[in-house]
């Protein structure tokens, strides 16, 4: 059940599953009529889960994760350190090296399975709160919902990018410097779009987009070949990558870098040890 509404298909379901796809429909059918509703709109080209659906499936998937933490537990009595944790990427996060974050837990922790998601803030908090992930590194705009835990883990600057024959010669750029041309992003619902919108909703003007993407090179790539300015975190811009010329906002913008987990909810212990040894990082300016 879980896994067809996460895949929004019956095939792909039973693959992961490991069962005949007739099998898992009629497991779903016989589901449906114990419950007397529908879970799932089905089509000849699609399948889309009804309200319904959804909760039975917000509610499956924290079955699994207490069944997962009650293992993990178990090991732990053991003096053992297994399981899997679910980390949401932010690649760079400012000054934070997440990827050797992740190296060295995972040194320290070879009993544990990492598994990596890519998205945007609105997104990564939607996850923590459906249990799609344990813990994730976010850049943030505005207030972090309601049950959610933040450790502050440093700043990162909004900057815009140009072609390097193209950039204004002011070290710092304006809404109205920045209306002059196409402007590429990231996608709305991040903290740079976010950032960005209320600066132009400031000076009276909408925010008319080029390009919302999640690919950092391509946004680079179109910066660095004068189609588009982009706006982007300074430390996406400091990577290797098409040369750029960057300047900062006016006025300067400063996004707080956190690992952002859930407060309300016991985290089991692979997703604990992974949040805390990332504080200690951070506290020993690792």
């Amino acid at each position: 059940m879980e896994a067809v509404v996460r895949h929004r298909h019956f095939t792909r379901a039973a693959e992961e599953l490991h069962v005949a796809q007739s099998a898992l429909s009629h497991q779903i059918r016989q589901l449906e009529r114990e419950l007397g509703i529908s879970l799932f709109e089905r089509s000849s080209r699609r399948v889309a889960p009804t309200d319904a659906g959804l909760a039975v499936a917000a509610r499956a998937r924290r079955v699994f994760a207490e069944l997962d933490a009650a293992r993990q537990e178990v090991d732990e009595f053991r003096g053992v350190l297994r399981g899997h944790i679910r980390i949401g990427a932010l690649v760079p996060a400012g000054g934070v090296d997440v990827l050797g974050l992740l190296a060295r837990f995972g040194r320290a922790h070879p009993g544990v399975e990492i598994a990596l998601r890519e998205g945007i803030a609105a997104e990564m908090f939607r996850r923590i709160a459906d249990d799609e992930l344990d813990a994730a590194f976010c850049l943030l705009a505005g207030e972090v919902p309601a049950g959610c835990t933040v450790d502050p883990l440093g700043h990162d600057e909004v900057v815009a990018a140009f072609a390097p024959d193209r950039a204004p010669a002011a070290p710092r750029v304006t809404v109205a410097d920045l209306g002059r041309e196409p402007i590429v992003s990231t996608h709305r619902g991040s903290a740079i779009t976010t950032v960005l919108a209320g600066l132009f909703a400031e000076a009276g003007r909408p925010l008319r987009l080029a390009l919302e993407s999640g690919d950092p090179f391509l946004l680079r790539s179109l910066a660095a070949r004068g189609f588009a300015t982009a706006i982007l975190p300074r430390s996406l811009t400091a990577v290797p990558g098409p040369e750029l010329a960057v300047r900062g906002l006016d006025p300067a913008v400063r996004v707080p870098v956190a690992l952002v987990s859930r407060r309300d909810r016991a985290a089991p212990p692979a997703a604990r040890a992974f949040i805390e040894f990332v504080r200690r990082e951070a506290a020993s300016g690792g």
